[in-house]
């Protein structure tokens, strides 16, 4: 991605695959349209399984509610109570 898109900004950040912790980074970027992207991509192991997750936005995610309702059942950038619990 970055060398896809001039001026890309990438930063490290953890976060949360089904509950469990994950490592991620976010790619910010420039669209074609000259608005702005920002692209989650998370690894991490979930029922003993390897993940990959790929997610593009158009807003900046600092909290859970800023992804949308179906990837958030996969990916929490904070942990919830609820997928913390769960066995």
């Amino acid at each position: 991605m970055k060398r896809e898109h001039k001026r890309t900004d990438m930063a490290p950040f953890e976060c949360y695959i089904a509950g469990k912790p994950a490592k991620g980074f976010k790619l910010s970027y420039m669209t074609d349209a000259g608005g702005m992207a920002y692209q989650l991509i998370v690894s991490g192991v979930a029922n003993g399984q390897p993940v990959l997750v790929q997610l593009t936005l158009d807003i900046d995610p600092y909290k859970n509610e800023d992804i949308p309702a179906l990837p958030r059942q996969i990916v929490q950038l904070t942990p919830t109570a609820q997928l913390t619990t769960a066995k």
